[in-house]
């Protein structure tokens, strides 16, 4: 095993050496690509106001500070998709702060802030120092439209639902001094009709080679913790497959390939996944995507999504008791189908990521053992955990809030780490030793290895040793106490 060990990692110093030359070279093309095709970004325009977007991070539990990489491998849409709605007369400056210091000394006289879950918490302190050196401030995202109320005590104004629909109202607004306290977006109305977003801002950061195209919003399940049923009720909409293609030919002029295309359910339709899969089929691209289990039941579908580049799907899986989904109002699958909806997907040749829910109503301690064994049975590459989080907003949190339950509403802790309120079977502590547990167990080298090189899936090397290079990044998460994941 050691013999093998050092074999491997060997191979992924190498490979990564390689990987950084090609990335390098990458980054050179898009340089001059900008250079060649995006001349405006190069010259000193005179503009009448200016927006400062910032994607922010989450702060560490451990260390109090803000979680910082060298590098975004996956940076968020938002950012980009508003700029590329901003109007002409209007200068537009990106922050991902996960790689980036925020510029508090900036010249922007509004600054909007976008952030996933409990990174808000995190954001509200910047957000604090902008308003006293006198900017406007405006968040939005998930977490602010679930908890407005609590995102106005930190801005001037805040977006409910999707910013795009209400973007130039909230910068014209802004222009005449009317800024409106609150925004909020119609979820019934068609999420197409959009710009390419600015990818040439993105770009020219220190990102990896995946870059985000929105397919969808919504879902039509109701799981009753679930932050998307929360926020969009059982609505799932589509953008036009030709507005999906134009955006992918755009990210690759930039030298981006692999893409991730954003639908928190991408096989809800079966009809348009089916179209959408076959005009992607022609563009040879490589693309990561989170789908229901659902999909498993279509292997017509599957394999359609094999052929227009789908290296992997994300599922929900949850949990490994029944019981549980049952108790949290995820009734459209059984646990004990799980194996063979897997060996569907490895016949399909599509590599797979899980994302699995600890301390559920109905879990014991046993049901952490279950779970890693769940993972190493059926050799799941990327696999993720969370604590069960009563997310402000979701039936879930109602739920406990009317049961007494909630043991802190301190949202910092709302980390999905932590265990924020009363196990139905289990104490807290036992819940958070037990994830930990998972986690370290999972993410141990040697099972690392048996994960990854011994996949059902069959690929080739340089997959493997992403899916290596990946492992090894959440690995020292793991060892950092960060939820791997939602960096």
């Amino acid at each position: 095993m050691q013999l093998l060990l050092w074999t491997v990692l060997g191979g992924m110093i190498l490979a990564g050496g390689l990987w950084a030359w090609r990335r390098g070279l990458a980054q050179r093309r898009r340089r001059r690509f900008l250079a060649a095709h995006y001349p405006d970004r190069l010259q000193k325009r005179q503009y009448a106001h200016k927006v400062l977007i910032i994607s922010s991070t989450l702060k560490s539990k451990e260390t109090g500070k803000p979680v910082k990489q060298r590098m975004l491998y996956a940076p968020g849409l938002a950012p980009a998709l508003l700029a590329g709605l901003t109007p002409p007369d209007w200068d537009v400056e990106l922050c991902y702060e996960t790689i980036e210091e925020i510029p508090l000394d900036t010249d922007a006289d509004l600054v909007a802030v976008t952030a996933m879950g409990y990174a808000l918490w995190h954001a509200f302190d910047f957000m604090d120092e902008f308003r006293r050196r006198g900017k406007k401030v405006i968040c939005g995202g998930p977490m602010a439209s679930l908890v407005p109320d609590e995102a106005l005590q930190h801005a001037d104004a805040v977006c409910i639902g999707e910013a795009e629909t209400q973007w130039e109202t909230i910068l014209r607004d802004h222009e005449r001094g009317e800024l409106k306290q609150r925004y909020e977006s119609n979820l019934d109305q068609a999420c197409s009709g959009l710009p390419v977003p600015r990818y040439d801002l993105i770009a020219e950061k220190n990102v990896g080679p995946i870059v985000a195209v929105l397919v969808g919003r919504g879902c039509p399940h109701s799981c009753e913790y679930c932050s998307i049923f929360a926020v969009y009720k059982n609505r799932y909409k589509r953008r036009t497959t030709d507005e999906v293609v134009r955006d992918i030919q755009a990210a690759k002029s930039l030298g981006f390939r692999e893409l991730l295309l954003v639908d928190d359910n991408i096989g809800a339709d079966f009809r348009t996944a089916k179209q959408l899969f076959e005009a992607l089929i022609p563009l040879g691209i490589r693309w990561v995507g989170q789908c229901a289990l659902t999909i498993l039941r279509r292997p017509d579908l599957l394999e359609l999504a094999r052929r227009s580049g789908c290296s992997t799907l994300s599922f929900g899986f949850e949990t490994v008791n029944t019981a549980s989904l049952e108790a949290h109002d995820k009734t459209f699958v059984k646990s004990e189908d799980y194996d063979e909806m897997l060996t569907a997907l490895a016949r399909s040749g599509i590599n797979v990521s899980s994302e699995m829910i600890l301390g559920m109503d109905g879990d014991s301690e046993e049901t952490f053992e279950r779970t890693i064994d769940f993972v190493m049975r059926n050799k799941i590459t990327l696999p993720r955990f969370y604590v069960l989080t009563p997310i402000p907003g979701t039936p879930l949190f109602e739920r406990m809030k009317r049961e007494g339950k909630i043991l802190t509403y301190d949202y910092n802790e709302y980390n999905g780490a932590t265990c924020v309120y009363r196990p139905r079977a289990l104490t807290p502590q036992q819940v958070e030793d037990g994830y930990w547990r998972v986690y370290n167990e999972v993410f141990k080298l040697s099972s690392i290895l048996k994960r990854c090189l011994t996949s059902r899936i069959r690929t080739n090397v340089a997959f493997v040793l992403f899916l290596l290079g990946v492992n090894l990044a959440y690995r020292s998460q793991v060892k950092r106490r960060i939820c791997p994941g939602l960096v």
